[in-house]
């Protein structure tokens, strides 16, 4: 949804290209209201400023040249962009191609904030790890596994480069450095790598608790 006023500059486009343009140009401006008012307050130097995507494109979008789209678990379904500031703390125009998960931003705001990362003082374990030396340091990723999603159906997990994707019936194995498009299946010609990250796989699904929908099995039939 946007305000008619945001979608006037973009008339000339078709009705969809309207409102994203649109959106875009409200959330922009939006972003800039905030980066001032931090300025005029004189907390921009004391703000970790984090702004990133949900998910991978839309179904109806062009992920190219990732593969995939959202609702499925290729790299185009669940790699996002994401952008962070803040002043003396994170390099400007620096790039991080380390694999996280947006789970790890709340462990690191706590990290900032100085609260306690014990497991005993939180109800429940965190899913994230602080990368809070990741975004300020150029540390590697804290991360040895990545879980994309394990459902009765369909699944993936990221171990170092490389990651299985696992359907109902088959299986695929990427090497994500050297073809970070998954162009290349390695499941045949790399069987031992294939296994060892079937069982860890099949570790994670076995403490997954059962979809409530059938829409949700079926996500990326």
């Amino acid at each position: 949804m946007v305000p008619d006023t945001y979608t006037e500059p973009y008339k000339n486009m078709r009705p969809r290209k309207q409102k994203i343009g649109g959106m875009f140009a409200a959330v922009d401006e939006s972003v800039g209201e905030i980066l001032k008012a931090l300025d005029d307050t004189g907390r921009r130097k004391n703000t970790l400023i984090v702004f990133s995507s949900d998910n991978g494109g839309p179904v109806v979008g062009d992920n190219a040249p990732l593969h995939g789209k959202k609702n499925t678990v290729y790299e185009g379904g669940v790699r996002s962009s994401g952008v962070v500031a803040w002043p003396d703390h994170v390099k400007p125009n620096s790039i991080i191609n380390e694999p996280l998960h947006i789970t790890d931003f709340f462990p690191t705001f706590l990290n900032i904030a100085g609260a306690s990362l014990d497991a005993k003082h939180q109800k429940l374990s965190l899913d994230g790890r602080d990368i809070l030396s990741v975004l300020t340091a150029g540390k590697p990723s804290p991360h040895q596994e990545i879980l994309l999603n394990t459902a009765p159906i369909n699944g993936a997990l990221r171990v170092g480069d490389w990651k299985i994707v696992v359907h109902k019936e088959a299986q695929e194995l990427y090497n994500l450095r050297n073809d970070p498009n998954e162009t290349i299946d390695l499941a045949i010609t790399q069987p031992e790598k294939l296994k060892e990250l079937r069982a860890r796989y099949d570790f994670y699904a076995k403490q997954a608790v059962p979809p409530k929908s059938p829409e949700a099995e079926a996500a990326e039939e």
